[in-house]
């Protein structure tokens, strides 16, 4: 009997929460919370909206509603569902990536969307109670993600366009965007707060050379070809890091000398990072950069992490591989002094040969 009482108020609070059964799409709120009960600015219905073919509540069983730690973290990953929702406070203890492509209702017909909803309501659409979500980060990397109601708490690192906060939602930490477009595209409707500073910053990478993290002003973070092409270039920055896979369909040139965080004091120093890290200088993350070949005219290049997809011809001294990076190719040196001064740490790999260039 517990079993059936227990089991009769969830499915109550789920019915709650996507409610809206008996609605037409002209019928207006009883509060007048239309990003609750109906999405004008981008036509996506939200938890509480109607099925478009039969007016009926959208099934549970295409929702995860979730209750725990894992159930959050596996929830909104790119096995996940396209609308997840609490019904309760959860803390999650490491980071939460929100990742995958999902249409909402999971109609491949209506737009590219995605929604977290941490918050249940009544018949009427009226929200009966917020909930909280705790943890170190989120990295949403899901196109058009929302956070509705609730709050979050921890930083936001947004890598896709198309995030936005919407009815009562706060974010109590900041929230960063990896680049403008992204952050452009964005949007926090007036009765949504966040606490910290909305502005372009990235992932962070770690710097070796002093266990320190890199300054994200003073990289290049790249999402496409043109981008890593221009960031490798002579006009382009000390550090470039991708925080997706990318293919590059002509070779692409590192030239240019570059110092250690932009700084002169410091050694003549260029890095690739081809991954994402916690905050303990873990790599959570690798990324594939492809191209026919990648010629390296700056001293001291290092490709860390992830996995560059070519060969790469080598024309300056202090070529390096570290941290688990592997060329899926040949790399060739245009002198055997070039060749002496390079190194390829124990984690990582050359598939292919190591030699002077014919």
């Amino acid at each position: 009997m517990k079993k059936l009482l227990t089991l009769g108020l969830v499915l109550i609070l789920t019915l709650a929460l996507f409610a809206g059964c008996g609605n037409s799409d002209n019928q207006e709120p009883a509060t007048g919370d239309n990003a609750a009960a109906s999405d004008n600015t981008d036509n996506t219905d939200n938890a509480d909206q109607t099925a478009d073919n039969n007016e009926e509540p959208d099934a549970v069983t295409t929702a995860s509603i979730v209750s725990d730690a894992d159930g959050v973290v596996n929830a909104l990953s790119a096995e996940g569902t396209w609308i997840v929702a609490t019904l309760n406070d959860v803390t999650v203890d490491s980071d939460i990536t929100v990742d995958g492509q999902f249409h909402d209702k999971n109609d491949e017909s209506k737009d590219i969307y995605r929604k977290l909803a941490l918050y249940t309501q009544d018949a009427d659409h009226n929200i009966t109670e917020q909930f909280t979500l705790t943890a170190p980060k989120m990295v949403v990397k899901s196109e058009n993600f929302r956070i509705q109601g609730g709050t979050f708490v921890g930083d936001v690192y947004v890598e896709a366009n198309g995030f936005n906060l919407s009815t009562q939602a706060t974010v109590e930490g900041n929230v960063y965007y990896a680049t403008q477009e992204m952050m452009d595209s964005s949007s926090v409707d007036e009765t949504s707060t966040i606490t910290g500073e909305k502005a372009v910053k990235a992932l962070e990478v770690a710097a070796e050379t002093d266990g320190e993290a890199d300054v994200v002003t003073t990289a290049s973070i790249v999402s496409d070809a043109d981008g890593v092409v221009n960031a490798l270039s002579a006009e382009g920055t000390w550090i470039v890091a991708t925080l997706n896979d990318v293919t590059v369909d002509s070779e692409i040139v590192v030239d240019g000398q570059f110092h250690n965080k932009n700084d002169e004091s410091k050694d003549i120093y260029r890095k690739l990072a081809l991954y994402t890290q916690d905050a303990d200088h873990n790599i959570t993350e690798q990324f594939t950069l492809t191209a026919p070949k990648m010629v390296v005219k700056s001293e001291n290049f290092r490709i860390q992490g992830g996995t560059f997809v070519g060969d790469v011809y080598v024309e300056a001294n202090g070529f390096n591989l570290s941290t688990q990076a592997t060329v899926d190719g040949n790399v060739y040196y245009a002198t055997q002094e070039m060749m002496d001064s390079s190194s390829v740490d124990e984690t990582s790999t050359i598939t292919g040969e190591k030699a002077l260039a014919e």
